[in-house]
């Protein structure tokens, strides 16, 4: 969900900033002047091992102590070059200027030293090793200096102490473990020295740019115990104004279907779980972003993330006349009654997932009881509930046995490929196969994503086959889609024109079956295109070629927010009468079909079969 966590409205110049240093990169690389790694913050072995480690901070940074106010908020916007001036570094190794003289710099000829008055292109002052390799037994070049004092000195469980001096300024500067609450609260101290609201000097010029943070308010919010650098990580590095915040997927995976209605791949985090903010789309990315008019008293509530109640974050887009392009109604995750044709949940909680599925089953009962009411093959006597017994422990024995092999070779063949039907019927098979290979595509489709969603949600691709406007998938179910509306057509005009020459006494066509399949579909459709155009004909929707096309037909958008929701309920209603109709109707061969055909390949007669028409 990353691609959806910028934000807009009073804070609008953070795209300026960010536009200001992709431009500052460009200029970098064209100059080819790469600077040395530089933050604020040190890692002490790193720093102890280095050329400069028995230094003291203030033979560089001579001027701090006479700083009436450090940090200063004006100064921590600037680069690290606009505090280097080469004086610096030849107070010490003034040899160097004298080399560069003589076209040497190290052991390189160079043609021109003042290609060289930058120091910090390349050498980070802090971490810069020495020039030639410790010697000693135990030293390993190809690990790193800090971590093998040992190799040439006296092994010590911690490094020497900083002189009091230098303690001060790594109260500060000093790189923390960020699973260590004591040294997470000492950096945070320090990000609140500007940016909280005791009313310190510093504070009073940050306000001047940014927002002030509310340290009491934020104590309460689900982050109060993290560093601010695992969201800002960039937060200790020069161009301070520069950074941008982690995206939020980095730490926390995206919400599976059921627990947000749907996957609202383009909805940022903050639009839901951001105090006090309103939810807007961006004209530019699509994406529903936020934004939040400046408080007077310049408090910032951007840390304060919080945990709605569901129905409360749902309303923040879900009501009527909104402008978002969501329906007025917050609709329920699609369920268990979905998956043939959509990316669904394995809820059973609504209304109408719950009856249909009460129907279902009650059929299948039915059903079931009359079928066992008779004998089975090969046995005798027994209730109703012993035969079940028997054939389930036939069914057992059957897979593991060799006859499984059987079993599995006639459900590739006769259910997968529909080799009897295509025996019977080509034409019958074309008509039928549009249908089956649609429902199975979306089915397998849908079933592969929401395993993903669940299992893999840190998996991109995952999210690829859920977004509906993602092209590869929008397509593919177009195509499923328009399969099966072309196959009912097909087998509605198949059923009239037979109509005349049928025997009598023959079933007639299910044509109930048809037309709920067929409405269905339609209303699926109806429903892809309200929604394309309802959310803005979102990038990769055109993909859906029929969607799209339906979406373009509809001249006010933004009045579908309203309708949409009852469409929805349509859609579903029929979809859970005909979950209801297949246990009464023809369409219980959906079911008994393979089952029959693994039983009988189980016992052999489809093989005895085959081997008679061989013979």
């Amino acid at each position: 969900m990353g691609m959806c966590s910028k934000y807009r409205g009073p804070w609008k110049w953070v795209s300026v900033r960010v536009a200001g240093i992709l431009m500052g990169m460009l200029v970098l690389f064209v100059l080819n002047l790469p600077v040395a790694a530089a933050s604020w913050v040190i890692d002490p072995a790193r720093f102890h091992a280095s050329v400069h480690g028995q230094m003291s901070c203030q033979d560089c940074h001579q001027d701090i102590a006479d700083k009436d106010l450090h940090p200063d908020p004006n100064q921590v916007t600037k680069s690290a070059r606009d505090f280097f001036h080469v004086d610096h570094c030849l107070g010490c190794h003034d040899a160097v200027l004298d080399d560069l003289e003589g076209g040497m710099h190290g052991s390189l000829k160079v043609r021109s030293g003042d290609n060289y008055q930058d120091c910090l292109r390349c050498h980070n002052p802090h971490y810069q090793a020495r020039l030639n390799d410790p010697q000693g037994t135990g030293y390993d070049p190809q690990q790193p200096l800090w971590n093998q004092c040992g190799a040439c000195h006296e092994a010590h469980n911690a490094l020497p102490p900083f002189s009091a001096e230098d303690a001060a300024c790594m109260t500060c500067h000093r790189s923390i473990a960020a699973d260590d609450p004591e040294e997470t609260e000492q950096l945070n101290a320090l990000c609140l020295h500007c940016h909280g609201r005791s009313g310190t000097r510093a504070q009073t010029i940050t306000q001047q740019s940014v927002p002030l943070i509310d340290e009491a308010s934020h104590e309460g919010t689900p982050h109060a115990e993290l560093a601010c650098t695992t969201c800002h990580q960039d937060a200790a590095s020069y161009t301070h104004d520069a950074q941008q915040p982690r995206d939020c997927g980095q730490c926390h995976l995206p919400h599976h279907e059921k627990t947000a209605g749907s996957a609202h791949l383009t909805v940022s985090c903050q639009s839901c779980h951001l105090k006090g903010v309103r939810a807007v789309r961006d004209t530019e990315s699509n994406c529903i972003l936020w934004e939040r008019e400046r408080t007077p008293d310049g408090m910032s509530i951007v840390h304060e993330m919080v945990r709605f109640d569901s129905d409360t974050a749902c309303q923040r887009c879900h009501f009527a006349g909104n402008p978002l392009g969501a329906a007025a109604m917050a609709l329920p995750a699609k369920s268990v009654i979905c998956m043939p044709c959509h990316t669904a949940t394995f809820s059973v909680g609504d209304t109408i997932t719950i009856v249909s599925l009460l129907i279902f089953l009650l059929g299948l009962v039915l059903f079931f009881s009359f079928y066992l009411s008779g004998s089975l093959p090969g046995t005798a006597g027994g209730n109703s509930v012993t035969r079940l017994f028997r054939l389930l422990g036939g069914a057992v024995r059957c897979v593991f046995s060799q006859r499984i092999i059987w079993m599995t070779r006639s459900l590739f063949w006769d259910v997968l490929l529909q080799r009897r039907l295509y025996r019977m019927s080509p034409g019958r098979w074309m008509i039928h196969a549009l249908i089956f290979y649609g429902f199975i595509f979306r089915f397998f489709w849908g079933l592969i994503a929401l395993c993903g969603s669940l299992l893999k949600p840190e998996w991109p691709v995952v999210w690829h086959l859920v977004n509906k406007d993602y092209p590869l998938t929008g397509f593919l179910y177009d195509l499923t889609g328009a399969m099966i509306l072309v196959g009912v057509a097909l087998a509605f005009a198949r059923g009239v024109i037979r109509q005349k020459g049928r025997a009598p006494g023959l079933p007639e066509q299910d044509r109930l079956a048809l037309g709920l399949i067929g409405g269905i579909v339609v209303i699926g459709f109806v429903l892809e295109g309200m929604r394309i155009a309802m959310t803005g004909y979102p990038p990769g929707s055109a993909y859906s070629l029929i969607g799209f096309g339906i979406g373009l037909l509809f001249s006010f958008p933004r009045g579908l927010v309203e309708v949409y929701g009852y469409v929805w309920y349509i859609h579903a209603a029929l979809t859970g009468a005909f979950i209801a109709y297949i246990p009464f109707s023809r369409l219980l061969h959906i079911i008994m079909a393979p089952v029959v055909l693994a039983m009988n390949a189980c016992n052999g007669s489809d093989f005895r079969e085959i081997g008679e028409k061989k013979d």
